[in-house]
Formats: structure tokens, sequence, C-alpha cells
């Protein structure tokens, strides 16, 4: 039956469906006719009638015996998702909580350095490295040091969608409001396209205000990203549509991003400070 269904999504129980039902078929009801009625024993039907009430389903006539009608549905249910927001908005708060002192206590046994020199972890396709690229800004602590590549923006497959860069800009945002410093090397064939796509978005003056942008005059070599000086992020490009991400690799190693800071060093004393029109 389509509405013990319902009912059961809503929370009910087998016996307050029963009891619920028989009460609105009847109009008015006894505990015992709805006992008789259904399979609810009568040792519990007086629990599951004062359950049905305190939902807000059905009211109760306090005479002897007591005496029970379904309230109006229109009021019954908003009372019921009253209850039951209420009820969620509490147990999100419980979660919150206790994700916010567990993250405490978990951050504490974690070592500062890693025993292991390297570890890694691959994203392939551009869903999964557009994932990877905004976790990069999410999980930054003090620096980002990028280098964009020159890929060709005539080319209708380049990079990710609008929705997924978007998110990813936004996200760029958060972390210079959390007081991670950014540093973005760029060719110039890339930055006229960038900042059309950004005014058109209208966040360019909040991005060029936030991050440091470098402009290189010739070509840089590849894409690559430096995080908190312990983390690099490395880019392969498709073969078969270089203006196209194939796979994203993370790798955490203190002396390979030492080096590549030190790469990005070189090409950041040679680039020019982005001219704000």
């Amino acid at each position: 039956m389509e509405a013990e269904r319902l009912l059961k999504e809503l929370g009910l129980s087998n016996y307050e469906i029963e009891a619920y039902l028989e009460v609105v078929e009847l109009g008015i009801a006894e505990a015992n006719v709805i006992c008789k009625e259904t399979k609810i024993p009568f040792g519990r039907v007086y629990q599951v009638l004062n359950s049905l009430v305190a939902k807000g389903l059905i009211e109760v006539q306090n005479s002897r015996p007591k005496r029970y009608m379904a309230r109006k549905s229109r009021l019954a249910f908003k009372t019921l998702l009253q209850q039951k927001r209420e009820n969620m908005e509490t147990q999100l708060q419980k979660t919150i909580e206790a994700a916010s002192q567990i993250e405490e206590m978990i951050s504490k046994k974690v070592p500062s350095g890693l025993k292991e020199r390297t570890f890694w972890r691959t994203a392939v396709g551009v869903e999964e490295t557009a994932e990877m690229i905004k976790s990069n800004f999410e999980e930054a602590e003090k620096e980002i040091c990028c280098v964009f590549l020159d890929y060709n923006t005539q080319n209708d497959e380049c990079e990710f969608n609008n929705s997924e860069y978007t998110i990813i800009l936004h996200e760029v945002i958060k972390a210079t409001e959390r007081g991670v410093k950014i540093k973005a090397l760029l060719n110039k064939e890339f930055i006229v396209p960038e900042l059309e796509y950004l005014e058109e978005l209208g966040i360019k003056e909040k991005i060029l205000c936030k991050v440091e942008v470098r402009v290189m005059k010739n070509a840089i070599p590849s894409y690559f990203e430096v995080i908190d000086r312990e983390k690099v992020v490395l880019e392969v490009a498709n073969p078969k549509n270089p203006g196209q991400i194939l796979a994203m690799t993370k790798i955490w190693d203190v002396k390979l991003a030492k080096e590549l800071r030190e790469k990005f060093e070189d090409l950041w004393s040679e680039a020019k400070p982005l001219k704000r029109s």
C-alpha cells in the first residue's frame, strides 16, 4: 500500500502506521477498537497511540476510556516535518561538534614529518584532476606557487568546463582569505583570454587583488605547483590534444618540492608583474 510506504519513509514504525491509518478510517476510535482491528498487542497499543500524539498526527480526548481522532493532514504532517527538521538540526550540530573534537584529537597524533620519504597520488581525466586542483587549494596552509602552461585557447576541449573552473577559482579566493599566499606564473598568450574569462565571471578584481601574478615572455616548459614547500603537483597533457589534461600527480616529497620551488623562484625573478588595466 502506497500510504504505508510513505509513512514508513517519514519514520513511523509498523505499529504506528497501522494505528494511524485505523484512526483515520474510523474518524474517532478507542484503544480497544484499534487493538481489535489491527495486529497491535493490547499491551503496546497505548504506547503506540501516545507516540502518534507526540508526533502531532492524532489528538487525544482524556476521557475514560480515552478516544483518539486524526488531525487534519495539512497540520499533522506540518508538525511532523517540523519535528524531523529540529531533530536533524540537533543531530547535525552534534555531528559538527564531534567532527571538530576528533579533528583536533587526530591532528595531535599526526607526526609533523613523514616517516616515508615519498608518497604520491594520481588523478586521471578532467573530472578527477579538477577535484585534485580544488583539494590542493582547500588543503594549503601557507603557500601555493603555480606555473601555468600556454594552452591553445582556441581549442574547445581545453581543460575544464565552466562549472568546474568556477569552483576552482572560488577555492582560490577562499584559500587567500585563510591567509594562504598564492603566486602564479602565466604566459603572455595565456593571460588575455584568462582575464577576459575572469571579467565574465565578475571576479577579475577579486582574484588580481588576492593572487600575485607575473607574466613570462617565453613559453613555460611545464605545468607544476609547489604547495607549502612539501608537495608538488605535476600535470600530464593528452598527447592527442595538448590543450586537455590527461592526468595529474600530487607528490609528497620535501626534497623535490625544494628543487621545484627554487626553479619557480628563478622563473619568477625573470617574469614581469601583471599590469592591471
